[in-house]
């Protein structure tokens, strides 16, 4: 277990994979707490970013997931640039946010911890087409 640094590109092929199943999606978050977290090496190798199209996207699902507007706090963005996966927290109207997204597929899951009804609620997403995630790839 939070050995995904040890074989990144199998790993985030298994979790990419999960991610894109039509309905069982839950199971990429499963798999990323198990394989990713945790793992220092891992978390090393990400490059600290703002990433302010994903802050404003993560806001917007949480509001519609929480039913009201809220904000994402504190967040805590990572970039893996070599192979394009973004993953980071934060918080959001006092719960934990955590979130994963592939550019390569653009597809992405934030879970939010709890979510309304007491569980953790998930939500699979992209971001909108022809805007970069992070102004400084242009």
């Amino acid at each position: 277990m939070n050995t995904a640094s040890q074989n990144l590109p199998r790993h985030l092929d298994i979790l990419r994979e999960r991610l894109l199943h039509p309905t069982d999606y839950e199971k990429a978050f499963h798999y990323f707490l198990e394989e990713f977290g945790g793992d220092a090496d891992f978390i090393a190798m990400g490059e600290v970013e703002a990433a302010p199209l994903i802050v404003a996207v993560l806001s917007h699902i949480a509001s519609k997931s929480l039913g009201k507007p809220v904000r994402v706090e504190g967040a805590r963005l990572s970039l893996v640039r070599d192979h394009r996966f973004h993953h980071g927290s934060a918080a959001v109207d006092g719960r934990a946010l955590v979130f994963f997204y592939f550019e390569d597929s653009n597809k992405g899951l934030v879970t939010i911890i709890p979510g309304a009804d007491g569980g953790a609620g998930m939500a699979r997403f992209s971001l909108p087409q022809n805007l970069p995630v992070n102004p400084a790839h242009n």
